[in-house]
């Protein structure tokens, strides 16, 4: 019986490629910068314009409200004695409250122009193949874009911020008298909730144009996501602070600076009855006159309790983006 005789088969190795090698993070952000210096330099211009025109709005609602308390006008600007202020007061609150309206359209533009084409006019083009089948994985090549334009999306916010800030002190409480910082508009318009505001629209931009793939589309579901996000935050705000109870022993008795939400009496039997629903010959006699309210103290706690649960919900939309281009092909 003979055995065969095992044969010599050669192989041919071949050395493992070299691993290509890692760029620097400081090279990728400086690569982010220079691909977005247009839309940055833009931005950048017209913040100095708004802050502009915020600035000397500012000044010119300060020297009014310096005319009222010399005059003693406060609050009676539409008196005989106090006529020939009306028009100060008049065009300075319009201004204000067009600087106002400038500053809540900050985080829509932001969200529009920086945050939803980020990763949509990627998509659309066809250049996330390009720039994520290089040396430079996914993760970091939108980390790095993240520090540029999130970046100048959080400078852009706490400008506006300061500025709204700036606003409200001068206009209140002698222009709009009657008004308060819990009102819509001077509310979202100032202080941490804008700043916050700006950094929501951004992080529901590049999550919105990560889904749609498509600029123009992810700019209006950006735009109208972020109509909806105010429009809820607004409403669930007064439970963001307790609840206050008073009993006025002649009725409405709260500064013009705290917040009303409701009132109407308490019965003897402990009901709370609206003034809409007391009986024509009126209310209850034995009963009490109620307030539930804001006071005017827990303006700015509210401010930063929201602000904190929109930068929350805005870390939760980045990490959602992250997720997304991780699990999208090219």
């Amino acid at each position: 019986m003979s055995t065969a005789t095992p044969r010599m088969v050669p192989i041919r190795l071949r050395p493992p490629r070299p691993r290509p090698p890692r760029i620097p993070h400081r090279a990728l952000v400086r690569t982010a910068v220079r691909q977005h210096r247009t839309v940055l330099a833009a931005a950048a211009i017209c913040l100095a314009a708004l802050s502009a025109w915020a600035l000397r709005t500012a000044a010119t609602t300060a020297a009014v409200q310096t005319d009222l308390d010399r005059t003693g006008c406060r609050g009676r600007v539409f008196t005989d004695a106090c006529s020939s202020l009306a028009d100060p007061v008049g065009q300075a609150l319009q201004t204000t409250q067009q600087v106002q309206f400038a500053l809540l359209a900050v985080p829509v533009l932001v969200g529009a122009l920086l945050g939803a084409p980020l990763l949509a006019r990627e998509y659309e083009h066809g250049t996330h193949r390009l720039a994520w089948t290089q040396s430079v994985p996914r993760r970091r090549w939108l980390t790095s874009h993240l520090i540029v334009l999130g970046g100048a999306a959080t400078t852009i916010g706490a400008v506006a911020a300061l500025l709204g800030t700036r606003i409200h002190a001068a206009a209140t409480p002698a222009l709009a008298y009657g008004a308060s910082g819990f009102d819509a508009l001077p509310y979202n318009a100032f202080g941490p909730v804008l700043a916050a505001a700006t950094l929501l629209a951004f992080a529901l931009g590049v999550l919105t144009g990560s889904l749609i793939r498509r600029t123009v589309p992810a700019i209006g579901i950006t735009i109208l996501g972020h109509a909806g996000l105010t429009v809820l935050l607004t409403w669930l705000r007064r439970w963001l602070q307790p609840q206050l109870t008073r009993f006025p022993p002649h009725g409405y008795d709260l500064s013009p600076d705290d917040w009303l939400l409701w009132d109407g009496v308490l019965t003897s039997d402990g009901h709370r009855l609206p003034y809409a629903q007391c009986p024509e010959s009126g209310c209850p006699a034995d009963s009490r006159t109620l307030d539930v309210y804001h006071s005017a103290g827990q303006l700015w706690p509210m401010q930063w309790t929201q602000g904190a649960l929109m930068v929350a919900l805005a870390a939760a939309l980045l990490a959602a983006a992250y997720r997304s281009i991780r699990r999208n092909r090219l």
